[in-house]
């Protein structure tokens, strides 16, 4: 279980990350959404224990997190390989070595699908490979909370498929909290059951996936007849020209007009007109 409460982050005088009120308590694998610079790696490094908050209090399974805590019950895709020049089958070694749930057959056998060899040195790895060996690192370890920053940077799109069945398959061995932060959107709609997106330091959106597919839409028409069909929906965005007009809804839908277009938003649009315009928030 994941508890944020009141959580602020500063740097001088920027504030990262703004009061922020979070509880992650069932097994799932979430994504984080945010834009450049919304602060979601200060918000994961901050769950992580890696770097202290400014104000509120961080809970990890009931324990206070700061950057004292001795073991976190959390992984992050930062804890591994990236500071160590070591053989890659050595690195599973030892990691296997210091952590008696660590899942050295899965690992093992996620190198092997990935072709990594065990004798090659991490610092001279691709980008992508050094992402995965840490990514493979990073789940095995079995923690209750999984953090993935940016877990597909530098992936092919044969890679980025695999990862996502290698992700899957971890969650279905070992059910636990799974935190993934992308910028790639629609890839991993299909892995993932619940959404957070981060917007300005703020939480913007915390639901259920489905929650988007069912209640996430567009109305166009004649501006006059979007305004009456939206005049009681929460609107998080719109676009006119001329006489039309497009609003973007996050709301239950009702009976549509003849005179109106209704389509369903994607996950990628729906994160665009949440952070993208103003707009009512999602509720």
């Amino acid at each position: 279980m994941i508890e944020l409460k009141r959580v602020t982050k500063q740097y001088g005088q920027a504030t990262v990350l703004k009061h922020i009120d979070l509880v992650i308590d069932e097994p799932g694998i979430y994504c984080l959404l945010g834009r450049n610079g919304a602060g979601k790696t200060t918000l994961l490094k901050s769950i992580a224990g890696y770097q202290n908050i400014t104000n509120g209090t961080i809970q990890v399974d009931g324990k206070v997190i700061t950057t004292s805590t001795l073991d976190t019950g959390v992984s992050y895709i930062e804890n591994f390989a990236r500071h160590f020049n070591l053989p890659v089958g050595k690195l599973l070694k030892i990691a296997s070595e210091v952590n008696p749930n660590y899942d050295y057959e899965f690992a093992s056998e996620m190198m092997e699908r990935f072709e990594l060899d065990a004798k090659k040195k991490f610092n001279h790895l691709s980008l992508g490979m050094k992402t995965m060996v840490s990514t493979i690192l990073c789940l095995a370890s079995n923690k209750s909370v999984v953090l993935l920053d940016e877990p597909v940077l530098g992936f092919d799109a044969i890679m980025r498929v695999e990862f996502y069945d290698m992700l899957t398959e971890s969650f279905r061995k070992h059910p636990r909290i799974i935190v993934v932060s992308t910028h790639i959107i629609e890839e991993i709609a299909k892995t993932i059951q619940k959404l957070i997106i981060l917007d300005k330091g703020s939480i913007r959106f915390f639901d259920t996936l489905q929650s988007v597919e069912t209640k996430a839409f567009s109305i166009s028409g004649l501006q006059k007849d979007v305004e009456a069909a939206t005049q009681n929906l929460n609107v998080i965005g719109r676009d006119t020209v001329g006489g039309l007009a497009t609003c973007y809804i996050f709301d239950t839908p009702s009976a549509p007009s003849a005179s109106l277009e209704i389509h369903p938003l994607s996950l990628q649009d729906f994160f665009i007109q949440m952070v993208g315009h103003k707009g009512g928030a999602a509720r």
